[in-house]
């Protein structure tokens, strides 16, 4: 016999004449099933109080990591995405009493999208407490996949100045140092008061200036200055 499908209501009328007093024989050949079939609607309703067995519930162990818990991780990196795994760790054992290793960890973030990428560093105005020094060079961070992890940090600078040198292929001719960036005018008193002093006219040694493209070494000014000098 091929299996088929046999509706509720069938399986309801072979259970109430057995119930009225028909023998499993005569109503395994009136309705064309076997008795095991019959043995078997006979257990379920039963058991459940009805022909159909219900669906069974989810079976396989509970997660760690409920939706919930992991909403509040996604907050987390989302307002500081280089929190480390271990930090991660102890707030959910803390604020969350969720025990799970750093494996555990790192693959149910991963499922959930959270990857691990290369922080971008944006500026901000306000001026707050710096991380802890171990956290200076960290450049990765997690966000969810095709978002980047951005963290807020203030961009310091120290005092910087620049040193502008003319030298030849046998000795350094005159230096100068100023604090900061060295605009044109700085460039320009910086050649005329020292370089061309130390230059020949030419073609003598030492005649030729050699320059490389930055905006402040080519001024008409300049030029005039030098090619009156003769370098």
């Amino acid at each position: 016999m091929v299996d088929h499908h046999i509706s509720s209501d069938l399986k309801d009328h072979t259970l109430f004449l057995w119930e009225a007093g028909w023998s499993p024989k005569d109503i395994c050949y009136a309705f064309n099933v076997s008795p095991c079939s019959l043995y078997r609607w006979c257990a379920i309703f039963e058991e459940f109080g009805t022909v159909t067995k219900p669906l069974s519930p989810l079976c396989g162990r509970d997660r760690i990591i409920s939706l919930r818990v992991l909403d509040a991780a996604k907050e987390i990196f989302f307002h500081d995405p280089s929190v480390m795994l271990d930090e991660l760790q102890w707030h959910l054992a803390i604020h969350q009493d969720v025990a799970i290793s750093i494996s555990a960890l790192q693959a149910t973030l991963v499922r959930a999208g959270l990857t691990c990428k290369m922080m971008q560093k944006i500026a901000k105005e306000r001026n707050e407490a710096g991380r802890d020094d171990y956290k200076a060079c960290i450049h990765y961070g997690r966000s969810l996949i095709g978002q980047p992890a951005v963290y807020s940090h203030q961009f310091v600078r120290n005092n910087c100045y620049t040193n502008t040198t003319a030298m030849s292929v046998q000795r350094y001719i005159v230096m100068c140092i100023v604090e900061g960036s060295m605009d044109a005018f700085e460039f320009f008193y910086f050649i005329v008061k020292n370089v061309i002093p130390e230059m020949n006219l030419y073609p003598d040694v030492q005649s030729v200036r050699v320059l490389d493209n930055c905006r402040i070494h080519h001024t008409d000014l300049l030029q005039e200055v030098l090619n009156e000098n003769g370098v």
